[in-house]
């Protein structure tokens, strides 16, 4: 075996304890709200008083749970981050990325239906305070970016007119943590996903701040 051979080995070893890690935070991660919410859940459905709440408003809530921790994941996933990039290959991160914002983007989107629904079946119309508003902006935004991202080529965009859409993914995440933390039930009733959604938005925030500065840089560098 030849010493390059021997050391991308010896690098392989290492990758694969800190790749373990990043599993197992990323899937304890997605389990936290999941528990909280079947903590609320499962007393409901042992002694069902309302079926819309059944039907629509706890699947509708499990599903927007999962679906901000998923679209966070997504987000980092299409960030150059030098530290995943030892772990992980870049091209591996992007498939990553893509995969999740998809589910990510259906799960948020079957939220949308679900709540509606819900209010639907409550109070025989759609309710539209300031923050359900927000939530509907945020879903709306989300589907012009992803709609721009997987249809580009049929809709023959150029990259000057896709990465501006594309790029109102950016404002969906704030709009959904401000959505989140206003009308979320288990953000109301659970300091634990409090918490991890509070983190993660705070992580979001520095890394929109070392994207802007590694593009700018990146920018700088080529004139």
């Amino acid at each position: 075996m030849s010493e390059q051979q021997k050391a991308s080995s010896g690098a392989a070893g290492r990758q694969r304890p800190a790749a373990g890690v990043i599993y197992a935070v990323a899937v304890a991660l997605v389990f936290l709200p999941v528990y909280e919410w079947l903590a609320n859940a499962v007393p409901f459905y042992a002694d069902p008083y309302d079926i819309s709440t059944a039907v629509f408003n706890l699947p509708g809530r499990l599903l927007a749970l999962v679906g901000f921790v998923l679209m966070f994941y997504q987000f980092v996933l299409g960030i150059r981050i030098p530290a995943f990039e030892r772990v992980f290959k870049r091209a591996t991160n992007l498939r990553r990325h893509q995969t999740l914002g998809k589910i990510g983007f259906v799960l948020i989107l079957l939220h949308g239906v679900s709540m509606l629904a819900y209010d639907w079946a409550l109070a025989g119309r759609f309710l539209f305070d300031t923050y359900r508003v927000i939530g509907m902006v945020a879903l709306a935004l989300l589907i012009v970016a992803v709609m721009a991202a997987w249809q580009y080529k049929a809709l023959k965009l150029s990259r000057r007119v896709w990465k501006p859409v594309h790029m109102l993914g950016y404002v969906v995440f704030p709009l959904g943590f401000l959505h989140a933390r206003t009308l979320g039930t288990e953000l109301a009733t659970s300091w634990a996903v409090n918490a991890l959604f509070s983190t993660l938005f705070a992580l979001y925030c520095v890394l929109v701040v070392y994207r802007i500065y590694t593009a700018t840089s990146a920018a700088t560098a080529r004139r």
